[in-house]
């Protein structure tokens, strides 16, 4: 158990220190606040989850056509108990259009909230709008967890130079329980 830890640790480190050259807002920076609406096509506000505990925000490159994001957001809810047993509220922002997340989040099972962001203007605020993406792409964000804490603080960033490898719920869990 106590390696498991450890490793866990590590790699917590080892991502936060790669992070910090990766585009995006840094650890310690103000996290851009934001209304968007859900799947369900209510709106959601940081500010208002904040005021409940910490937040794990995940942005993804489309719930739709990406089969990375769509294993990651489907890993995220199969861990949705343990990594809300952290106190961290989880919630996912895409691109895509309130009736594609709806979809998606319909047939992946997400019980999460999963909000769309097709202006990509809260994409752009962090500052992790991928460039060189073109056509239907243009507009996603390059994927990243932001672990922020109840006074909008970013307090861990996780982030892989490739799109294909993403953050894992476990690394999430130990970022959170890093805060505490």
């Amino acid at each position: 158990m106590i390696k498991k830890i450890l490793s866990l640790a590590f790699l917590l480190l080892a991502a936060a220190l790669h992070a910090a050259d990766l585009p995006g807002l840094k650890v310690g920076e103000k996290a851009a606040d934001f209304t968007l609406k859900r799947s369900g096509g209510d709106d959601v506000v940081l500010a208002d989850l904040l005021a409940k505990g910490p937040v794990a925000l995940v942005f993804v490159r489309s719930a739709d056509w990406c089969p990375f994001c769509r294993r990651q957001l489907q890993d995220l809810q199969k861990d949705l108990k343990a990594i809300e047993a952290t106190g961290v509220r989880l919630i996912a922002v895409s691109y895509d259009s309130l009736t594609t997340n709806a979809t998606a989040a319909t047939k992946l099972g997400l019980t999460f909230p999963l909000l769309s962001d097709p202006g990509s203007k809260v994409i752009d605020a962090y500052g992790i709008r991928n460039h060189e993406a073109k056509g239907k792409a243009a507009g996603i964000p390059h994927p990243v967890v932001y672990l922020i804490d109840q006074q909008g603080k970013i307090r861990v960033k996780l982030m892989r130079e490739s799109y294909r490898e993403r953050p894992e719920s476990a690394e999430i869990i130990a970022g959170v329980k890093s805060l505490l």
